[in-house]
């Protein structure tokens, strides 16, 4: 009669470890949250002038290229910006979601999308747009440039999300910091 509770208690605290470990192992769903040694050495520069300039110029740098600057702090010598873009064709797409075709048209939700046959193949819908979000922060005397792009669908969910930091978007971004750093006559 004893070893039922036993076993039942090593049974729950063997699910809770496994619970544990395995939310423990999980990347992180923060897509700017990269690891520094998977960074190529070209997504680190360092700049000349003030801190004050040289985030002046981050946030200069980021605007030309399309971005729109979220935040910024020029103690921690951070620039946070974004840039969102519609996905043409993509909307096309069956989505996992289900919604059901009748006589009166599309149900989704349980709410009413037209009537009659106002889209019979459940084909014409709104565009996903990506988001592209990119950090430069100090790092000492460096900064560093990180990327993620995320596809979002037009009901809000997440379709993709990763990390983009290659090597030409990282020396891009860093020439337009110098250059814009040059512009303002803080360069080094």
């Amino acid at each position: 009669m004893h070893a039922m509770p036993s076993i039942q208690s090593f049974m729950t605290l063997s699910l809770l470890s496994l619970v544990l470990t395995g939310c423990s192992s999980l990347s992180s769903t923060r897509p700017l949250d990269v690891q520094a040694q998977s960074l190529p050495e070209s997504c680190y520069a360092t700049y000349g002038g003030t801190r004050l300039a040289q985030v002046g110029a981050i946030a200069a740098a980021l605007e030309a290229q399309g971005y729109e600057v979220r935040a910024s702090d020029v103690e921690l010598g951070l620039v946070s910006a974004e840039r969102i873009t519609r996905q043409p064709g993509l909307g096309a797409t069956r989505q996992w979601r289900g919604s059901s075709m009748g006589w009166f048209g599309g149900h989704r939700r349980g709410g009413m999308l037209g009537v009659g046959f106002g889209d019979p193949f459940n084909v014409f819908r709104s565009d996903p747009y990506s988001v592209e979000r990119v950090s430069v922060s100090a790092d000492g005397q460096r900064y560093l440039a990180v990327r993620s792009v995320t596809v979002v669908s037009p009901d809000g969910f997440v379709i993709d999300a990763r990390p983009a930091s290659p090597q030409p978007f990282c020396q891009q971004t860093h020439a337009a910091i110098n250059q814009a750093l040059a512009n303002s006559g803080e360069g080094s």
